[in-house]
Order: C-alpha cells, then sequence, then structure tokens
C-alpha cells in the first residue's frame, strides 16, 4: 500500500512475487490527490471456509475520513472484482 506513485498522490496497493518484484499488478489504483496517514494492512485467512482477504486501512489528511476496503485476494480476479467491502467515514 502506497501513498505515491510515478509522482502522484492517491490510494495505490499493488501485488508481486518476491521472486520478480518488477512484475506487478494493481489491487488498487486511484488517484485522489489526498495525503494519507495511519495505515494499516491485515490478512484474514480461514482454510476450512476457503477465503483469504485483504483488509486496508487509512486516514485522509485535511478531509479526516478514515477509510476501510476488504479485498478477495483468495483467487485471482479482475482489478474491480476482488473489492468486498469498503467504509468511509468521519
Amino acid at each position: 500500500m502506497a501513498n505515491r506513485y510515478q509522482d502522484k498522490l492517491g490510494f495505490f496497493c499493488i501485488v508481486f512475487h518476491e521472486e520478480n518484484p518488477d512484475d506487478f499488478h494493481f489491487l488498487i489504483k486511484l488517484k485522489n490527490k489526498l495525503d494519507i496517514s495511519d495505515a494499516n494492512i491485515f490478512v484474514l485467512r480461514n482454510e476450512k471456509k476457503m477465503y483469504k482477504e485483504l483488509v486496508l486501512s487509512y486516514k485522509t489528511i485535511y478531509l479526516n475520513t478514515y477509510n476501510i476496503t476488504i479485498l478477495d485476494i483468495s483467487r485471482s480476479s479482475s482489478k474491480n472484482e476482488n473489492a468486498v467491502f469498503r467504509h468511509e467515514s468521519f
């Protein structure tokens, strides 16, 4: 999870393999011109129910909103189909 990509502000989350870090793709790519802080990343995993989810949370500076996004990372899916839940509050 990053706040900048190629000198652009936003919310960016990438996935890559440790053997070849130059080969990556975006899970989330939102260009919003806002700084973020207090970022957290968690992985929820349940072997019996066969799910693995990535929980991303952060606070946007100046807007003072707290954002939580949950992504399904258990299977390969297209860029917009992996978001399970998104919440934004003041």
